[in-house]
């Protein structure tokens, strides 16, 4: 057939696939959006007009701005992500993959139905090129459409020995269900379009590559054969369904974790079961999950018993009720409506002589290594902010924020080293992971060790204070440390974070680090990342005062 055809109407996509096997409902509410932008509305960046519901189509070749990937999925509710190493795809992701098919000829992603023919067009010189008969040749981002109307860009097609490889590409370890569905559907239409599969994959990240330096990612990615279970994917059904499925009524569904998965749903707040039912998504709107007397807030186990005694939240449950003591100070707190702290923190902020540092630390993980020696997901730290006080009158603010060219390790232990000294409590929030950065940099450099280790008994943990003496109604059940600063700093932006289009320090500092970006934009960037650290530390030192001024 001719694969550059472009007269199959309705075609259908991975997105499609991946939101028709998460909700049909999902599925039915895109394909009508597209249908009646049809006639001059916006396109979607698989060619079909409409709006994406923001589900990427291709993972591999990303440009621009590096995306976080979303590896913190065992994240237990409530966590300090702030304080966690967030993964990013790095500055130049394409790097790695050109490395491991050197020569490759890259398709750019379509993002119009012009677009697509002119891929589709590219895509069949690609396949008529001669060298397409050489083993190991690979094409990144080939465009297929089939007779039975799917139209799909397989991000990396590589001629083998005995037919093609196809591989989708996951900057992560583990991959989904949607993976292997998105390859199945590549495996299909390319045997639609006359070509012969030898192996379809997935090329994941190899935890055990140390990166060497100088661009040399071949390694980067281990393969995963996906040929065993692409049997029980029934694709050429699939398609039939889907079609049927468009055509038809909207579906029934009920609420549930496909509202959320692969990013939330653009139609949640126009499903009506979602508007019924928000009771059953495990966090529709808020950013805690919780409202402020919300029942979870005691425990999930806890709070059924209630329930079922007949409470609604804990605006009518005895402190006698409950026998945990950060329970019933969270109750009194609720129920008063004004935080409760206890008296005796202040006396232990007290005891703690002078000077004083309040420190935050900011860290990040590369899928992508950029640092030669480094691992991918490996956490490295890149920024430090602390206060010191001689006095109580008396403040200095000091940073370190890496530069963007070398390992910034050993540069970050000594410039903290210099401005903690040698005296003085450190305080942190949620201090485990300071604790554990500094000994991680006490193994790296034996020389700076005695010092770096002469640390951790000075740190202070606030998060263990907050934890066991104070409850305010705007933590909603969580001690976090950006719950924490919407209780005691509501007026600092802690919990946002905004510049050049970036909306997290990690995805900020991956960005400076791209070559060729342009000097007032690395500028923008890197202003915007002090100033955030200086605003976490500030937050932290409200919440030390507010402890020592406890009555």
């Amino acid at each position: 057939m001719d694969i550059t055809s472009p007269d199959l109407p309705a075609l259908l996509d991975t997105d499609d696939l991946q939101r028709w096997r998460s909700c049909t409902r999902r599925f039915w509410l895109q394909r009508q959006r597209a249908a009646s932008a049809s006639c001059g509305g916006t396109t979607g960046p698989s060619g079909t007009p409409g709006e994406s519901d923001g589900t990427p189509a291709i993972t591999g070749l990303t440009a621009g701005t590096p995306a976080i990937t979303g590896l913190t999925a065992g994240t237990p509710a409530g966590a300090d992500l702030s304080a966690e190493a967030a993964v990013v795809h790095g500055p130049a992701p394409d790097q790695a993959l050109r490395a491991t098919f050197p020569g490759a000829v890259h398709i750019a992603a379509p993002g119009t139905p012009a677009q697509w023919t002119q891929a589709l067009q590219q895509s069949a010189a690609a396949l008529a090129d001669p060298r397409m008969r050489l083993e190991g040749h690979a094409v990144f981002g080939l465009c297929l459409r089939s007779d039975d109307g799917a139209q799909v860009r397989i991000e990396v097609l590589e001629r083998g020995t005995l037919g093609m490889r196809l591989y989708k590409v996951r900057y992560a370890t583990v991959a989904d269900e949607a993976d292997v569905d998105a390859v199945a559907l590549w495996a299909h239409v390319a045997a639609r379009c006359g070509l012969r599969v030898q192996r379809a994959g997935l090329l994941l990240v190899d935890t055990d590559f140390i990166y060497p330096g100088h661009a040399c990612y071949a390694g980067l990615f281990r393969e995963v054969d996906l040929g065993p279970v692409l049997g029980t994917r029934p694709v050429a059904p699939w398609l039939v369904a889907m079609r049927a499925c468009a055509r038809g009524p909207q579906p029934e569904a009920a609420p549930g974790a496909q509202c959320t998965q692969h990013g939330p749903c653009n139609f949640i707040t126009s499903c009506h079961a979602s508007q019924n039912n928000h009771a059953g998504l495990a966090n529709p709107a808020g950013a805690t999950g919780h409202a402020p007397a919300s029942l979870e807030i005691v425990g999930r186990e806890l709070a059924a018993e209630l329930r079922e005694e007949g409470h609604r939240d804990l605006l009518t449950v005895s402190e006698q009720r409950l026998s945990d003591a950060r329970h019933r100070r969270a109750l009194r707190a609720i129920q008063q409506g004004a935080p409760v702290l206890e008296p005796r923190t202040a006396s232990l902020i007290h005891s703690l002589p002078w000077p004083r540092h309040t420190l935050r630390m900011d860290t990040i993980g590369f899928a992508v290594p950029v640092w030669a020696g480094t691992r991918p997901y490996q956490v490295l730290p890149f920024q430090w902010t602390c206060d010191v006080q001689a006095a109580p009158d008396r403040l200095q603010r000091h940073g370190f924020l890496a530069g963007t060219t070398a390992d910034p390790r050993r540069e970050f232990a000594q410039t903290l080293l210099q401005v903690l000294g040698e005296q003085g409590p450190v305080f942190a929030y949620n201090a485990g992971f300071e604790r554990n950065r500094i000994r991680e940099l006490a193994m790296l450099f034996d020389d700076l060790a005695p010092a770096l280790e002469a640390l951790l008994p000075r740190i202070v943990d606030l998060f263990q204070i907050a934890r066991t003496h104070y409850y305010h109604p705007a933590m909603c059940g969580s001690w976090s440390f950006k719950s924490i600063c919407r209780a005691v700093a509501p007026d600092l932006p802690v919990d946002r974070f905004q510049a050049s289009g970036e909306t997290s320090t990690q995805a900020a500092f991956a960005r400076s680090l791209q070559r060729g970006l342009d000097e007032a934009t690395l500028q923008s960037l890197r202003a915007a990342l002090l100033a955030h650290g200086q605003t976490q530390t500030e937050a932290l030192r409200r919440l030390l005062a507010l402890f020592e001024a406890a009555t």
